[in-house]
Order: structure tokens, then C-alpha cells, then sequence
């Protein structure tokens, strides 16, 4: 056959590889994957236990917290475990990168330049987070607790299955990613073979055994992220869902002689739109006449510039303005106004996936929560 000259004549000891065979193969070079992972990352792990020793030696002050959050005392080995968690995910990550980076330069360098380039600077940023790890994870316990009092309040809770659920769902995906990776050498792309509990849980103990903390300790960390995503939730069926709203269109022009010109034209009688589409520079409206549609107060502030979008919720429904923002000149028309209609998709969407962040900023910033931190030079 044609495709077997090309790879020469096989000897008479050769033998196709038997369904199993194959999936055998896959087993054991996902297995040899992981251990060469955490083989390369074992220097790694021995500098976090070192730095995470001298932290506690010589930062942390003896038989005190590293903060208080409204008198709960957060403690110093709930912080060494997650400074060593957070320090192995940052190696793993700083790995995986220089594994990108590696195969591009050696597939092709100058056709993956921009790609490498962009790998190089997530890898370097990781690298800066490095050095801000021990302060970090202050910061994130404290709002750990935070928000663990507000599940308290709430009466939500993470049980002991879920926990265990939580950590047999990232390792299973991590063994199927792995898997897949491996499959490329047959003629033809069998079936993956389902990952087994035997190989989740010596993958777990693995990783485990790698950063250095206890089960407990793990499980602690997976059970506090857990909590987190439930206070999330909740926070977030909370952000209303209505408020006040305007229907916009709008000309963009560079100079004020071209957007009056625009304005006067639109007051002698001609198409908004139409006028839009022959004079407006806002690409983002102009194919749709000046038509933003529905927005909110606050919503367009990033692309025109918080002087619009403060002017267009004080004009009066059906007049023509003009107002200068962000160094452009826009004439604009509201027409129709809902002091309590629906909050744009887009809107809500954002505020609800950022409910959690903006609930312990402003926890933070109130008079109310007593936060102490006492991670401080000896």
C-alpha cells in the first residue's frame, strides 16, 4: 500500500497495536505527563516551603492572627496553606506557559511571533504575581471571611459532598485534557478511554503530596472557593433587574462647526438617521442611523466620555443637544425615557457577574466592618 512505503517496510516482528494495546498506551503516558509535571515542579515547591517557612519565622509575629475581620481571627496556618497553594498554581501556570512557548518556537518561531509574544507577557505577569503572593493572600482571606459571614447570614453552606464533588470534577477534567493531548499518533482517533476513580484519586494524591499541605488543608481551600461561588450567586439574584433608562441615538463629529451644522440640519426638518449615516465618525452607531438604543446611566462613560452620558439623562425626552466629551462633539436625541424599565442584557449581566467584587469593595470601604491586618515586619 502507498502508505506503508512511506514509512519503509516493516520488519517481520512488527504487529499492529490491538485496541487495547492503544488504550493502554494512553493510560500510561497521561500517567508519565503528571509525574514529569510534578518532578519539574519539585524545586519549585521546596522554594515555597522555604519562603512560606521564613514568612512565618520572621514576618508573622508569634501567637498572633495575620488579620481580624469583625473579631474573627484568621490564622497563621490557614495563610501558610494558601501562600503555598497560590505559589504552586503560579509555578504550574509559569510551566504550562513555558511548555506554549517551547512548542511554537520549535513548530515555527517567526509565524508564531505575536503568539509567543503574547505567551511571554502572561508568563511575566505571573512571574510579577510571584512576588505579591504572601500580601495576596492576606487580602484574599479577609475577604474570604468577609463573605463568609455573609453566608452565615444567608444560611448557606458547603457540605462535605460537595467538597468532594468540587475536587473529583477538576481532576477528572484535568486527566481527560491530558488524555486528549495524547492522541495523535494512531491512523485512526479512537474513543478516549473514560478516566478511572483509581486514577482521579492517585492524581489528587499526587498533587497534594506536591504542595506540600494536607488533605485538610486542601479541602479547606476548595470548600472556602465553593462558598465563595454561593455568595456570588446570591448576591447576584439580588441586583435589581430594572432602573432608569433612556432610548439614545447620536452623531459623532470631530469639531463643534460639523456637529452644528448636523443639528441644524436635523432641525430644518431632515432624517435623523439619515443625516447620522452621511456625518457621524462613531463606528459603532453609524450603519444604524445614530441608533445606540436602551442604556443607563454609567454605561457609556468608557466609550464616550462621562460628560455625554451625564448630559443625555438630564435632556428632556424628543430634544436635540449638543455636548462636548471626551475631545469629540456629539449631537444627540433622546427618545423615549423609562424611569424603571429594563436594565440592558449587557448591563445586568455585568453587575451580576461582579456582585460578589463589588459587595466586599464596598464591605471594605464601610465604618462598619472592623478589618485589622497584623501581617507586619518583625
Amino acid at each position: 500500500m502507498a502508505k506503508s512505503s512511506k514509512k519503509g517496510k516493516a520488519s517481520s516482528g512488527d504487529t499492529k497495536q490491538t485496541r487495547k494495546q492503544i488504550a493502554r498506551g494512553r493510560k500510561e503516558a497521561r500517567q508519565n505527563r503528571i509525574i514529569l509535571m510534578l518532578v519539574g515542579l519539585l524545586v519549585a515547591v521546596v522554594v515555597i516551603i522555604m519562603a512560606v517557612g521564613l514568612i512565618q519565622e520572621l514576618v508573622i509575629k508569634p501567637n498572633r492572627p495575620v488579620a481580624t475581620v469583625n473579631g474573627e481571627k484568621i490564622n497563621v496556618t490557614d495563610y501558610q496553606d494558601l501562600v503555598t497553594y497560590n505559589l504552586y498554581n503560579y509555578y504550574n501556570n509559569i510551566g504550562n506557559l513555558q511548555d506554549v512557548i517551547d512548542q511554537m518556537n520549535a513548530d515555527d518561531p517567526e509565524e508564531n511571533a505575536f503568539l509567543i509574544s503574547f505567551y511571554e507577557q502572561q508568563m511575566a505577569q505571573v512571574q510579577a504575581a510571584l512576588t505579591l503572593a504572601p500580601q495576596d493572600a492576606v487580602e484574599e482571606l479577609i475577604d474570604a471571611e468577609l463573605a463568609r459571614q455573609k453566608a452565615e447570614e444567608l444560611g448557606i453552606e458547603v457540605s462535605d459532598q460537595e467538597v468532594d464533588e468540587a475536587i473529583d470534577s477538576d481532576f477528572r477534567s484535568a486527566l481527560t485534557q491530558s488524555a486528549q493531548q495524547t492522541i495523535t499518533d494512531t491512523e485512526q482517533v479512537l474513543t478516549p478511554t473514560p478516566v478511572s476513580q483509581e486514577e482521579v484519586d492517585e492524581l489528587y494524591e499526587l498533587v497534594v503530596d506536591a504542595m506540600n499541605i494536607s488533605e485538610d488543608a486542601f479541602r479547606t481551600i476548595v470548600g472556602r472557593a465553593l462558598m465563595l461561588e454561593k455568595v456570588q450567586d446570591a448576591l447576584a439574584a439580588e441586583v435589581p433587574t430594572t432602573g432608569l433608562v433612556v432610548d439614545l441615538q447620536l452623531i459623532e463629529t470631530e469639531t463643534e462647526d460639523e456637529a452644528l451644522a448636523a443639528k441644524e440640519r436635523i432641525e430644518g426638518g431632515e432624517d435623523f438617521a439619515i443625516v447620522a449615516q452621511e456625518v457621524s465618525t462613531d463606528t459603532l452607531t453609524v450603519e444604524d442611523g445614530g441608533a445606540v438604543g436602551w442604556v443607563t446611566p454609567g454605561q457609556l462613560t468608557t466609550r464616550y466620555g462621562a460628560d455625554l452620558d451625564d448630559y443625555i439623562f438630564a435632556l428632556d425626552v424628543g430634544a436635540l443637544g449638543l455636548v462636548e466629551s471626551n475631545s469629540m462633539f456629539y449631537v444627540v436625541l433622546v427618545a423615549d425615557r423609562d424611569e424603571n424599565g429594563p436594565l440592558p442584557a449587557e448591563v445586568l449581566s455585568q453587575r451580576q457577574n461582579s456582585a460578589l467584587t463589588d459587595w466586599l469593595a464596598e464591605r471594605r470601604a464601610s465604618d462598619d466592618e472592623e478589618i485589622e491586618q497584623l501581617l507586619t515586619p518583625d
